[in-house]
């Protein structure tokens, strides 16, 4: 066993490129990222961000070209046999041989896992109605996503890594899998790393989250932590008033955003004290509003504020 202080999943300054010359893509770029045990964890960012790769790499489909990924303290090119059975790993196109059946698949997955969790097998068939006899060819989108999401589960994995695991679920079925990741998440033994587009998934489900844009972090903490530090401040009423671009460095500004007679920030580091300093110094004209952000808010900010940055390069 590994050492349980180690993080469950860790990337350090990790790049991977695809292609060659003037078509190399740069799909992660230095990324560094630690996954604290029994935690669970939130990757975000839109299509081409970098997360696919990045779980990819995480369970071994591919290699970085430089830093270093380990999983339980392990570089997933190293992984033994019980390393392996202690990851399960739900891919956005997973899929069982279509000749199969769930009756077949288990059997075939059952015995790889000593750890299988058979009563809970038999309770996910019920809760996601399926017919064990019935093949995967047979079977609609959300069933055969359904399939895929109870053999992960059921193998009762240390960590379980998914990317867009509630692809192809409805409404119900998605609420049911949420239900079943949350018990998974009460085991502090366990950790989970997913990627999801649905954000109000991530929000009711992970403790951490990790924004990426263009194989980059732009943004990474606990996502209380991120909602009680990140805000948006609008200053009204500013005409005459001296520039305010001093107190935005000490408040660590996001975005800079300036119309007339009115400033908006986006700080990462908001802090109250610092706030009524600075509002001491203004007029009584001057109007401060301030607003927190829920998750999307956050994302959208976050995408925003470093697509200035690089606009401004």
């Amino acid at each position: 066993m590994s050492n349980t202080t180690t993080p469950a999943v860790e990337m350090q300054d990790v790049t991977r490129t695809f292609g060659a010359g003037n078509d190399l893509t740069l799909a992660v770029d230095h990324l560094t990222l630690s996954v604290p045990r029994g935690s669970v964890y939130g990757l975000l960012g839109a299509n081409g961000a970098g997360k696919t790769t990045s779980i990819r790499m995480m369970v071994s489909h591919l290699k970085p070209d430089s830093g270093e990924v380990r999983v339980l303290g392990e570089k997933p090119a190293d992984y033994t046999t019980d390393t392996r059975r202690r990851i399960a790993y739900i891919s956005e196109n997973m899929q069982i041989p279509k000749w199969m059946s769930m009756e077949d698949a288990v059997g075939f997955c059952k015995p790889l896992y000593p750890q299988w969790n058979e009563p809970l097998y038999q309770e996910l068939l019920k809760t996601f109605d399926l017919k064990p006899s019935r093949r995967y060819e047979e079977s609609s989108k959300g069933q055969r996503r359904a399939m895929c999401i109870i053999i992960a589960l059921c193998q009762e994995p240390e960590v379980l890594i998914m990317d867009e695991p509630a692809s192809g679920l409805d409404t119900l079925a998605r609420r049911h899998f949420l239900k079943e990741l949350l018990k998974v998440t009460c085991d502090e033994n366990k950790t989970v790393l997913f990627s999801s587009h649905i954000l109000g998934d991530i929000e009711r489900t992970v403790d951490r989250v990790a924004i990426l844009m263009r194989g980059r972090m732009v943004l990474e903490g606990e996502l209380d932590t991120l909602k009680e530090r990140v805000r948006r401040i609008t200053f009204r009423n500013l005409t005459g008033t001296p520039t305010l671009e001093p107190a935005a460095y000490r408040l660590n500004a996001l975005r800079n955003i300036r119309d007339s007679g009115s400033l908006q920030w986006v700080v990462t580091d908001f802090e109250e004290e610092k706030l009524i300093r600075l509002r001491e110094s203004l007029p009584d004209s001057v109007a401060v509003e301030v607003e927190g952000f829920n998750l999307e808010e956050l994302f959208m900010e976050s995408i925003e504020s470093s697509r200035d940055g690089e606009d401004g390069r």
